[in-house]
Parts: C-alpha cells; structure tokens; sequence
C-alpha cells in the first residue's frame, strides 16, 4: 500500500509504502518506508504512526532476551 500527501511544509509531496506481512494466525509485521519526501518528514510520521498504534504494537518484556534485530525494530 501507498500513502501520499503533502509534507508539513508544504513544500513537496511525501509518500511511504507499507507492507504487511502475516507471521502467524494473531500476529503481523507491518514494514514501513519512505517512498518519496524528506526524511526529517519520515522519521516525524513514523515516530506519529508509532504513538497512535502503541496500544497494539508488541514490544519485549523488560528483561528478556532479545537479538539485536528486536531492538532495532522497537526502538
């Protein structure tokens, strides 16, 4: 899927494309990325995207293990 609009400022368009992906029956991977735009833009609308959906996001208990690749998607 793509989703476009324009920037913040106004200035240029700004598009990211997000895929879904089906890891198991109850749990998806959705990829998020930066089709088109600034990447200050991006990085605004992911950090926006994150904070509406955190109610159903998954994150790792607090002390468990987890690989590096986790971490990086969570943060």
């Amino acid at each position: 899927m793509r989703l476009e609009g324009l920037s913040a400022n106004k200035i240029g368009r700004f598009a990211v494309a997000l895929e879904v992906y089906e890891v198991a029956p109850s749990l998806f991977m959705v990829d998020v990325r930066k089709a088109s735009g600034d990447t200050l833009e991006y990085h605004k609308f992911y950090k926006n995207l994150c904070s509406k959906l955190e109610h159903i996001i998954w994150k790792p208990t607090e002390g468990s293990a987890t690989s590096g690749l986790l971490k990086s998607m969570t943060v």
